[in-house]
């Protein structure tokens, strides 16, 4: 997929992913990066073929306007000129397995993964992509644990961009941002971003909301304590009610390192359930069902708030590595479990899967 160069891509207005202010294609703005990683100013040849014009601004940036006030950030430029945005947050606190969850994703996708679901995919910038490909999902596949969300300061910390394109050719740029839960507690700027995401993906930690006895040996060694996610509450407060009483955003909760409960009914049997091709509202329904009694059965209200909260939101059983490292290492490699149904979910709720692979996006997420 080329970036197109018409005039509606260089006229559309998009809401800044990082400081939520309007920012539209210009390329008096454009930046690349050098040998260094550094960027510095691009000067657009006009007189260059199409195709190496094309080509050079896949891998360009445009400086968001807002930078001058504050930390600089740059957009990639496919992010601005093929259609809407969707933006998806992982929300969780520290250590509770999203930075691994949403590597999974990625990976999982690039593998291919939503073909099934009629959507191909291809990187915002390729440049970015192969970093993330190499420095994240690559050490994670060896068996490396990676390390804990860093703060991002009072930007949203971006992590990857992708296009996914349908077979009709609609494509959308879907950028994925992994919130360090402190910093949704700390940083003003960032909950202020929680206004502008398209959807959330929420992410439980069996370990703090389980009560499990077999649990508690690990919970020891790890230094966790039972108790619910405050970041789930902050970003629940801040998020603006456009349907009545509920949140209009679209939602997954995910209750992850689902391996370490493994044999609970009806754990059980969701880790073993193969991704569904059809019929995803009624699968989506059914396992949502389990997963809230199996919340409210075992923890407080707190950790079922989002779907009690969110008009649109499914819950999900998931592992991003298979099993429990040890001493930083997965001695066995990570086997990644159901981590791309929460993902399906919000995509068929933001209308980016096909009506013909699903049941048609108003009706995923009940």
């Amino acid at each position: 997929m080329t970036v197109p160069m018409g005039p509606d891509a260089t006229t559309q207005d998009i809401l800044c992913p990082y400081c939520l202010e309007i920012i539209s294609y210009d390329e008096q703005r454009l930046f690349v990066r050098d040998d260094k990683q550094m960027f510095e100013e691009l000067r657009v040849d006009r007189r260059i073929s199409p195709l190496r014009l094309a080509d050079t601004l896949r891998s360009a940036y445009q400086r968001c306007g807002s930078s001058e006030d504050g930390q600089a950030h740059y957009i990639p430029v496919p992010y601005l000129t093929n259609g809407a945005p969707l933006t998806v947050a992982m929300v969780g606190d520290s250590a509770t397995g999203k930075t691994h969850l949403l590597t999974q994703m990625i990976a999982e996708i690039a593998d291919g993964g939503l073909k099934r679901y009629g959507l191909q995919m291809q990187s915002v910038n390729p440049q970015d992509h192969q970093a993330f490909m190499s420095e994240r999902v690559e050490r994670l596949r060896s068996g490396e644990m990676l390390e804990h969300t860093r703060s991002a300061g009072e930007v949203a910390a971006f992590v990857d961009a992708l296009l996914l394109s349908r077979h009709d050719g609609t494509a959308r740029p879907v950028a994925f941002f992994d919130l360090a839960g402190e910093d949704l507690r700390r940083t003003d700027a960032l909950t202020r971003f929680m206004v502008g995401v398209d959807a959330l993906i929420f992410v439980v930690d069996p370990l703090r909301a389980l009560p499990m006895p077999y649990l508690d040996p690990l919970r020891g060694d790890l230094g966790h304590t039972r108790g619910g996610d405050p970041a789930f509450q902050t970003v629940l407060d801040r998020l603006p009610r456009t349907s009545g009483q509920y949140l209009g955003v679209a939602a997954a909760v995910v209750i992850n390192k689902s391996d370490l409960v493994r044999f609970e009914p009806p754990v059980d049997r969701w880790l073993a359930e193969p991704p569904p091709d059809a019929r995803l509202a009624e699968r989506f329904a059914e396992e949502s069902r389990d997963a809230y009694a199996f919340l409210r059965h075992h923890t407080g209200q707190a950790w079922a708030a989002p779907f009690d909260s969110v008009l649109r939101c499914t819950l999900h059983f998931a592992s991003a590595t298979g099993s429990h490292d040890h001493e930083g290492r997965f001695p066995h490699g990570t086997r990644p479990l159901r981590v791309l149904e929460p993902l399906v979910s919000v995509l068929s709720m933001c209308g980016l899967v096909d009506d013909s692979a699903a049941d048609g996006a108003t009706v995923v997420g009940w």
